[in-house]
């Protein structure tokens, strides 16, 4: 007689060699419930942020220099603020927010006072014409406010208050009100995104107290070692990491049921900019950069007479990157220029190389 077995046991025998998706259980399911991330790699699932599933609202972006750190925290703050009814504080080190803080709804008045209150809005205190010492003094202070109004507010949960600092934090280490901010902010719903270009060299105190951790493209043996030691990540997951694309990143996210997600998101969304050329690699991805920005390299390159002839492929603030090389030796420019320039803004050798070959096929030079 011939055995029947059950699908439950032909399924226990097939083994599927792809990266996990994000828990159902543990995700939100749409965007009147988390902040969306962007797709998964193999599924192709909407990835959200879901603070009331995770153990904390705090956040940490990690990786290579023009990996997308940056675009992925405009994203962020921008879309808590748009569809998670969050404020948003801005501390920042460089100016680099100042024009997507500009887009959205600023408070000037009353102070932080204001991000406690009913109301809802972005401040955005820029500190890049300052010197080192008065940077670091400002945001101290800033922090010891947040820490004592945060306190004040008590435990009703009104807007979610998201305070955003880059890798500055490192300056202001040992300030009290961070680290309550860290330790406490849970109960009283307000969070951290903070960034770090190399993982190991992040603070135990933050790296124990993030319950979502982005994790753009790294091949340091030390960081990769930290993400082994503190998230029991498998060689696979590790290999992933040092393999991802521009723009996409690997996400670990810790659960209040006890449960650790981990995957990766096929490419971050961002927020559409007016005041951002994206420049798309002919593999999808994509860098963003500001307009003031791109007129200056092509100024540099070309002169500016020749800059209203590159701005024509620029279509919907956007331009691959082969027809932007092609334009650039077009009108002109030098090409190792040209590549040094793509390097600093981050693309990577294999993307100019291709970018090259398609543009000098193109014009037939």
């Amino acid at each position: 007689m011939l055995d029947l077995i059950s699908s439950e046991s032909v399924a226990n025998l097939i083994y599927m060699p792809i990266s996990p998706e994000p828990d159902l259980e543990t995700s939100a399911r749409s965007s009147e419930d988390g902040t969306l991330l962007g797709n998964t790699s193999h599924l192709n699932m909407p990835a959200f942020i879901d603070f009331r599933n995770l153990l904390n609202p705090h956040i940490l972006i990690c990786g290579m220099t023009g990996g997308g750190k940056t675009y992925l925290a405009k994203s962020l703050f921008a879309r808590m603020y748009m569809f998670s009814s969050s404020n948003v504080l801005l501390i920042d080190f460089t100016g680099e927010y100042l024009e997507a803080a500009s887009s959205l709804q600023v408070i000037n008045s009353p102070g932080l006072e204001g991000l406690f209150g009913e109301g809802q809005g972005v401040m955005h205190i820029d500190l890049h014409g300052l010197s080192e010492s008065e940077k670091v003094a400002k945001a101290s202070e800033i922090f010891d406010k947040a820490a004592e109004l945060m306190r004040k507010r008590g435990y009703k949960q009104r807007n979610r208050l998201m305070i955003l600092i880059d890798e500055a934090w490192k300056l202001i280490e040992k300030n009290k009100g961070l680290e309550t901010i860290i330790r406490e902010g849970r109960k009283y719903g307000v969070g951290l995104i903070t960034s770090s270009q190399l993982l190991h060299d992040t603070s135990a105190n933050i790296l124990s107290n993030m319950a979502t951790i982005f994790i753009f493209k790294t091949t340091n043996i030390k960081s990769l070692e930290t993400l082994s030691k503190n998230f029991n990540l498998s060689e696979k997951e590790l290999k992933s990491i040092q393999d991802l694309d521009l723009g996409s990143c690997f996400v670990i996210q810790l659960h209040k049921s006890g449960v650790r997600s981990a995957f990766t998101i096929r490419k971050v969304i961002g927020i559409r900019d007016t005041n951002t050329i994206r420049i798309r690699t002919g593999a999808g991805m994509e860098i963003g950069i500001s307009v003031t920005e791109f007129d200056e390299m092509v100024a540099s390159l070309c002169g500016r007479g020749k800059l209203v002839h590159v701005k024509d492929k620029v279509k919907e603030n956007c331009i691959t990157l082969p027809d932007l090389v092609a334009k650039l030796i077009e009108n002109g420019a030098d090409r190792r220029g040209i590549l040094l320039r793509l390097q600093k803004i981050g693309f990577s050798n294999s993307s100019i190389a291709d970018a090259f070959s398609i543009a000098i096929s193109n014009i037939g030079a």
